[in-house]
Formats: C-alpha cells, sequence, structure tokens
C-alpha cells in the first residue's frame, strides 16, 4: 500500500470483513480494524503535512511560469497541489 487509493480500499475491504464476520471471528475483525484505523490516521496526518508543505511553498514563493503550484520533494516523494 502505497497511496491514499490504495488506504481507502484497505478501509472499505476492512468494512466488508466487519459487515460478513461472524460471532466466532467478530472480536478479531474489531481488533483488526481498531489497529488498520490507527495507522490509517498517521498515514492521513502525514499526508496532510506535506500537503501543507506545499500549499506554504506556494504562497510564498508563488506559482511557476505554468501558473501552477511548485513541486517540492518531501521524503521519497514529490509533491505539488
Amino acid at each position: 500500500m502505497s497511496t491514499l487509493k490504495d488506504l481507502n480500499k484497505h478501509l472499505f475491504d476492512q468494512l466488508g470483513r466487519l459487515a460478513k464476520a461472524d460471532k466466532d471471528s467478530l472480536d478479531s475483525e474489531v481488533k483488526r480494524a481498531q489497529v488498520i484505523s490507527q495507522v490509517s490516521e498517521q498515514i492521513v496526518d502525514a499526508h496532510k503535512t506535506q500537503l501543507e508543505a506545499v500549499k506554504l511553498v506556494a504562497q510564498y514563493k508563488g506559482l511557476n511560469s505554468n501558473q501552477e503550484a511548485p513541486q517540492i520533494a518531501v521524503g521519497d516523494m514529490n509533491l505539488e497541489v
């Protein structure tokens, strides 16, 4: 999983597993869902931080010659608005 699209698919897959869980497997699926939720929250927060960085660069450095927000490198990713 490396994109927000992948994360979204995993979250909906987990909802499906929860909906289909029988009485015997419900406890383990709930625990799994809690862990997935916690990790997902951290991923989303990291993406929010990266987006804020791109917005700040665009705000203070301005748009590039094509009237697009500039790209900045954050970790292993190149980001743009």
